[in-house]
């Protein structure tokens, strides 16, 4: 038997759908849901998982029995390629309970904006926009309830009122990297080289110190560009010298990337794929990446993700590295 859920917070519709479908009972539904499910959602029935939103409404938190809490992430993590579990632990108080911590990172995002989509009107980056600007959200997706034809159109406008134009127009970049466990790393700063609907380029200057990863020594005057491309399951740190002379470049696996008024978020994958000029490229921290699986933060379908991306990286840059030699004899 399913445990029974009751389900609050910006992912209460795509979850309750999710939920329904997978064959888990709803149970003390808000007055929105009630409206918006045709089937009856029992008021009375107690609930075994608690399922709310987090503090930064980037994730959720599932809480509940360990085994009931377990069967739900099993499936939001067969359904929802990228959901990271970040942590599972006690419950505050004495009762033998556990609180789960998931990440929702961008493809989690798209995919309830689907399940979403089925039971009401719902635009692109639904649950993205409902973090950052919810009341434009609100208009935009009442016009759409109106005038449905108009969807790209909402869209486009949307992206562009509430991310692209914000992000220009504060002409400094922001990565949000996320590691595996929940915590960010100190925040990537840059300034903003161009920005599209798809591709983010920002620069970052450098004084002394050493490349991670290239292992090579930083130079006075040595500067990175960093290319963002939305949804993309990396991002490219290209290192030059003062010289404008390629040493490197750096290409982090990831949560398909986010674009946000102040830059990108995404999900630090451990895998990383590093290509000194002039050299062929290999992959690092592949046993960071096997640590991530062993601790179960990330579904089967997730780690051969991974894998197949950072494989056909590598394959297509020492392929270009090939044609690249061959030129030059």
């Amino acid at each position: 038997m399913s445990p029974r859920i009751k389900i609050r917070g910006i992912y209460s519709t795509a979850l309750t759908k999710l939920a329904l479908d997978s064959g888990f009972q709803v149970v003390q539904p808000s007055e929105k849901m009630r409206e918006r499910f045709c089937e009856e959602l029992p008021d009375q029935l107690p609930y075994e998982i608690l399922v709310r939103d987090r503090d930064d409404l980037q994730g959720i938190e599932a809480r509940g029995e360990a085994d009931h809490v377990c069967k739900l992430l099993v499936r939001l993590q067969e359904l929802l390629l990228d959901a990271v579990i970040v942590s599972i632990l006690p419950s505050d108080d004495s009762e033998p309970l556990v609180v789960a911590n998931l990440e929702l990172p961008g493809g989690a995002k798209e995919k309830l904006d689907a399940f979403r989509s089925a039971v009401v009107p719902t635009l692109r980056n639904h649950h993205r926009l409902k973090i950052i600007a919810p009341e434009q959200l609100e208009a935009a997706e009442a016009e759409f309830y109106r005038r449905p034809d108009d969807r790209c159109a909402l869209e486009n406008m949307l992206f562009r009122k509430a991310i692209l134009g914000p992000l220009v127009e504060g002409g400094q970049v922001r990565l949000e990297h996320i590691r595996p466990s929940g915590r960010p790393m100190r925040p990537r700063l840059g300034v903003l080289q161009s920005a599209t609907p798809k591709r983010v380029v920002f620069r970052r200057e450098f004084s002394t110190g050493r490349y991670d990863g290239l292992d090579l020594p930083i130079q006075q005057g040595d500067y990175c560009l960093t290319e963002i491309r939305e949804g993309d399951w990396c991002v490219k740190h290209s290192y030059y010298s003062k010289q404008n002379l390629g040493i490197g470049d750096y290409y982090n696996i990831n949560t398909p990337t986010e674009l946000y008024p102040y830059g990108a978020r995404y999900v630090d994958l451990e895998l990383d794929v590093i290509q000194r000029a002039a050299e062929s490229a290999f992959a690092i921290d592949r046993e960071k990446f096997e640590m991530l699986v062993r601790k179960g933060c990330i579904g089967k379908d997730l780690e051969n993700k991974v894998l197949v991306t950072s494989e056909q990286l590598l394959r297509r840059l020492n392929r270009g590295k090939a044609k690249e030699s061959a030129g030059r004899q």
